[in-house]
């Protein structure tokens, strides 16, 4: 794995956490305590941790926007219905008043992301033909029959590639990694993707990042070394928890 530390272009970028508050496995998941902390609270702060500091949250809830106010977390409320939380991260973009070459469109269920995985995705875009941008790491023999985990499809060189697809049920790992709920625009091609309908394949497998891929969009990855752990369930909730106990974070 290459550690990616510099990045060669001075890209301006905006991070932005769609943080709708009902969710289906876990009820109001962003607003549970990780050490003392709503999650929303700690996937904000960990974003100026690793050194973005241009960072929101996008969200439906009067809740998670009161919290993010009193937190001093940059914040705006949108529209309780979108198609995809990329849809909700376009409705925040529009409403800066700064341009930007790229937005990222980050999980607030993911407290543990690390410096690697914001450098290395934002490295992406130093090639000016990269559109979208997302991350991967690898699949585990126990994930592949996991509907759960999103799998995608590329062939790496040096640890970055094109997708070519994304799937839920896969029978082999050739070619397959584990895919990382990031992703990165450029802000002409997010427009562009949001003003697209959904595909039969979005719908079908309930992945967003398919509308792009059946509209000609390419999304580029890039394969970083940690997994950083997403909180669905109140078992991933407790094991977060450890975590964060363990190391005094």
């Amino acid at each position: 794995m290459i550690v990616i530390n510099k990045i060669k272009k001075n890209h301006k970028i905006i991070i932005i956490i769609p943080a709708r508050l009902r969710s289906s496995r876990l009820s109001k998941k962003l607003l549970r305590k990780i050490n003392g902390k709503p999650m929303i609270q700690r996937v904000a702060e960990n974003v100026k941790k690793v050194g973005y500091n241009d960072v929101m949250v996008a969200t439906d809830s009067s809740e998670i926007f009161n919290l993010c106010k009193q937190k001093k977390i940059r914040v705006t409320m949108s529209q309780k219905i979108h198609k995809s939380g990329t849809d909700r991260v376009y409705e925040a973009y529009e409403l800066q008043k700064k341009e930007y070459d790229i937005v990222i469109n980050l999980q607030g269920d993911l407290p543990l992301f690390g410096r690697n995985l914001l450098n290395g995705l934002i490295r992406l875009f130093d090639d000016d033909k990269v559109q979208i941008g997302t991350a991967v790491c690898n699949l585990e023999n126990e994930e592949i029959k996991d509907e759960n985990i999103v799998k995608a499809k590329v062939e790496l060189e040096n640890d970055i590639g094109y997708v070519t697809d994304f799937k839920r049920r896969i029978s082999s790992k050739l070619n397959y990694y584990h895919h990382i709920g990031i992703y990165a625009f450029r802000p002409k091609i997010l427009k562009k993707f949001v003003n697209l309908h959904q595909s039969k394949n979005e719908v079908e497998r309930k992945l967003e990042q398919l509308r792009a891929m059946d509209n000609n969009l390419k999304i580029k990855t890039v394969k970083v070394d940690y997994n950083p752990p997403s909180v669905d369930t109140i078992n991933d909730l407790r094991k977060i928890r450890l975590i964060f106990k363990k190391n005094k974070l």
